[in-house]
């Protein structure tokens, strides 16, 4: 495994890595309002929940591996690599590659849905646009691609500015949902009598866990500060479970709340804009402000996609798991040319391709499979690393757990992936899309493996130590100079 030269600086506290992890719970204004019109309020409570608690319980794991590779940049996917590694090198890149398309083509979608909010509110004329490979592009795609490319100036000038604006972000985004969520009580316009439950396929059941667990599942994202924290022994869990508790209230009292106030039927009519809607029953003639809230939390949203991308691809090269060209840092310690990349292909998606929420639904197989493979991976490392450094160490029976939670993802995947049509989420052409964007990852490592680094034995299976050595599990030893911290 390659040596980085640079280390990311460690200049977070727990704060600043719960504020980027809760960046995606924006997805209750871009995900939930569909499933509300398709199964019903108690439904997506009860779907919305149960991720919740699989992901929280996943998390955690992860937070024991983070605190044992503390200096390994890439989360989840290179803890997933160094507990299967020595079994196979084949299982790394797959993984690896999944978890990146999880967090980088997500920040399409969300980038065009950024782009029809602002047009819609405040650009309804512009209705121009030219057509390009089958693809009608407008304002909409204008004004993501500029999202995009201004998300992309922040982060490769350090997490600090990155952490900053995403707390700010959330912070006006929490209040936003507190007042939406109070007002209706206050003001008598909420009513249990329309909440429905209209889920009875246990096939699509899954389908919807399958698409809740990009946001739900993304509770993990501090596992990828662990390298920037200053005590990332402490800084780890005490993030996670900051983002767990918030994300469970969020997404079980805002479908609660929102249904029981403008009806199931208004929402499913208006799934990615019924937070206007219920502003302007509650609050007449606050659209404008709604709307402003809400593409905040937009591009706060690509704030932290973008910066957890950046950090899986850069990973992903520093494992050996793809070209060693996207394992270097810029001069702000920022890795640059992995957040370029991932700029580059995130407008050639929002360019070309027409159904973005559809490609995003083929992305999370490899997100699932990185997830559940991760869970065994943690089983691997306590049984085969028994005596490594453990800062923050979980008890012996979530050893059952991890087993039991990585076969749940995993048949998760495999009826979400082969059902898309369930759901209304597109059909054989997405599940065909989504094996060619997670398999893309063999060449590229064989290139890295065969090619660049042709001077070493290729070799099936790679050994693994039963300690750390030198300074591979200290903090602060050789790595970037200290600053004070982003809180």
């Amino acid at each position: 495994m390659t040596v980085p030269t640079h280390r990311l600086p460690r200049v977070l506290t727990w704060k600043s890595g719960a504020f980027l992890g809760l960046t995606t719970i924006l997805g209750v204004f871009t995900t939930v309002g569909y499933m509300i019109g398709l199964v019903g309020a108690w439904a997506v409570i009860a779907i919305w929940a149960v991720s919740m608690l699989v992901a929280t319980a996943q998390a955690f794991l992860y937070a024991e591996m983070a605190t044992m590779f503390p200096n390994m940049a890439g989360g989840v996917a290179a803890y997933a690599n160094e507990g299967l590694r020595r079994y196979t090198v084949f299982v790394g890149p797959i993984v690896s590659w999944g978890y990146w398309l999880g967090y980088s083509l997500v920040q399409a979608a969300i980038a065009l849905i950024f782009g029809q909010v602002v047009q819609a509110q405040w650009f309804p004329a512009q209705t121009w646009g030219v057509d390009v490979l089958g693809v009608h592009i407008g304002l909409p795609h204008v004004l993501g691609a500029v999202a995009l490319v201004s998300v992309f100036l922040l982060n490769i000038f350090g997490i600090r500015p990155a952490a900053r604006v995403t707390s700010w972000g959330v912070i006006i985004f929490t209040v936003f949902v507190a007042v939406m969520v109070i007002l209706p009580f206050i003001e008598g316009k909420w009513s249990g009598a329309g909440l429905t439950w209209r889920l009875d396929d246990p096939k699509l059941a899954l389908v919807l866990l399958y698409l809740a667990g990009w946001t739900t599942y993304a509770v993990e994202g501090p596992s990828l500060f662990a390298p920037e924290y200053r005590s990332p022994g402490s800084d780890t869990p005490k993030a996670i479970r900051v983002c767990a508790m918030l994300m469970i209230g969020v997404f079980t009292i805002v479908p609660f709340v929102v249904s029981g106030t403008l009806g199931e039927k208004v929402i499913g009519d208006n799934p990615n804009g019924y937070a206007v809607d219920v502003m302007n029953l509650l609050w007449p003639g606050s659209s404008s402000l709604v709307v402003a809230v809400v593409a905040i939390g937009l591009w706060v949203t690509l704030v932290g996609t973008s910066a957890q991308a950046g950090r899986a691809l850069l990973g992903i090269s520093r494992s050996d798991l793809t070209v060693k060209q996207l394992s270097t840092l810029n001069s702000y310690g920022m890795p640059g040319r992995a957040l370029g990349v991932d700029l580059v292909v995130n407008l050639l998606i929002l360019f070309l391709v027409g159904n973005t929420v559809a490609i995003v639904a083929a992305s999370n197989l490899g997100y699932f499979i990185c997830c559940g493979l991760a869970c065994w991976a943690y089983v691997l490392l306590r049984r085969d690393r028994p005596e490594w450094p453990r800062p923050y160490r979980l008890s012996r029976k979530w050893g059952a757990v991890a087993i039991a939670l990585g076969i749940f993802d995993l048949v998760v995947a495999a009826v979400g992936i082969t059902n898309p049509d369930l759901a209304g989420r597109g059909g054989l052409k997405e599940t065909l899309i989504s094996l060619v964007l997670l398999f893309v990852c063999i060449p590229l490592f064989l290139l890295r493996r065969l090619w660049q680094d042709r001077d070493r034995t290729f070799a099936w299976r790679e050994p693994t130590p039963a300690l750390p050595s030198g300074d591979e599990h200290t903090v602060g030893e050789g790595a970037a100079p200290q600053t004070a911290p982003v809180e």
